[in-house]
């Protein structure tokens, strides 16, 4: 066959199976070939340029290229976007996002660590696998928060998630803040608690919310019964919280009564675990995403594209100044 019948055959199988949709198979069968020679054809049309496909990511995913830079500007591991500005449940949205990022992890994951909040109860109850992640054991990273919140604390969180995953999950019996820092101290040497928390500090993956300094007060109000002297300096200070570990602006933790009582795996400690991917869906969260993601709190976020264009312009009023 010379070079021109050569050509032809591939224009001749290249439209049958692009435009006609015949399967290889048929293709096979009309022009008297084996099968895996209609394959190898159909990928040297591709390779001589005979076939060119272009995949418009842009037609439904129009924000790769603000997903890259936040990637490329704050050294994350992977960023993703979805667009929430005509849906009624944005919260449902992005984790349905982020269930999809999971599913894609978990097969090589062990221990998940997880912490509490509406957040990480959305990505739970969302989540949906037609494949049982036996492997996979899910850790509570902070205690329990008792029955005004018990929906999302985090031994909760982590049942909705084994029951969705097919998979395992362990309880932390310890309440999220007890009555002094000897308390906490000492419950922390405690075999049960210590055993759980341990195996939340070496995860392989962690599953995170963020909070705004909002709901501070409210729950030192709940859990340790009043407010302190301190408390306008705190105010002052907080910026938000990761797994109810109450951060500044350079993403330390504040130097407060509750952060000394706090019975969870601390910020410091999540820079042992290898992935943790943070989920947010409130645009009033941006300043705390924002520090957070600056300071290496997590590694990969998962959002709405609003928020991320708040974050971005934050960014660069911040490099302005």
């Amino acid at each position: 066959m010379g070079g021109s019948d050569d050509t032809r055959l591939l224009v001749e199988i290249a439209h049958m199976y692009y435009d006609d949709q015949l399967t290889q198979q048929q293709i096979a069968k009309q022009i008297n070939m084996s099968r895996s020679l209609v394959s190898k054809l159909l990928n040297k049309a591709r390779a001589e340029g005979i076939v060119e496909i272009t995949i418009r990511d842009d037609m439904v995913h129009s924000y790769r290229n603000m997903e890259r830079k936040l990637k490329e500007t704050f050294g994350l591991q992977d960023v993703i976007l979805t667009d929430t500005a005509n849906s009624h449940y944005p919260r449902k949205r992005v984790a349905l996002e982020a269930g999809k990022y999971l599913a894609r992890k978990f097969p090589s994951v062990h221990y998940a660590a997880v912490s509490a909040g509406r957040m990480t109860r959305e990505i739970a109850v969302n989540f949906s696998s037609t494949v049982p992640f036996s492997n996979l054991v899910f850790v509570p990273m902070s205690g329990g928060l008792g029955e005004e919140r018990w929906e999302v604390q985090a031994n909760n969180v982590c049942e909705y998630f084994a029951h969705n995953c097919g998979a395992a999950s362990l309880q932390l019996h310890a309440p999220i803040v007890v009555d002094s820092q000897e308390a906490r101290d000492m419950l922390m040497k405690q075999y049960f608690i210590r055993d759980v928390l341990e195996k939340a500090r070496k995860a392989d993956v962690a599953i995170v919310g963020i909070g705004s300094s909002l709901q501070y007060f409210e729950l030192k109000e709940s859990y340790l019964h009043g407010l302190d002297k301190d408390d306008d300096t705190v105010k002052e200070s907080i910026k938000g919280d990761i797994s109810y570990n109450y951060f500044n602006e350079t993403g330390d933790m504040v130097d407060c009564r509750w952060n000394r009582q706090l019975m969870a795996v601390t910020l410091e400690e999540f820079w042992n675990i290898p992935e943790v991917i943070c989920a947010a869906s409130e645009e009033e969260k941006a300043e705390s995403i924002y520090i957070a993601m600056k300071e290496g709190l997590f590694t990969t976020l998962i959002t709405t594209a609003e928020i991320a264009k708040k974050i971005i312009r934050i960014y660069h009023k911040e490099v302005k100044n």
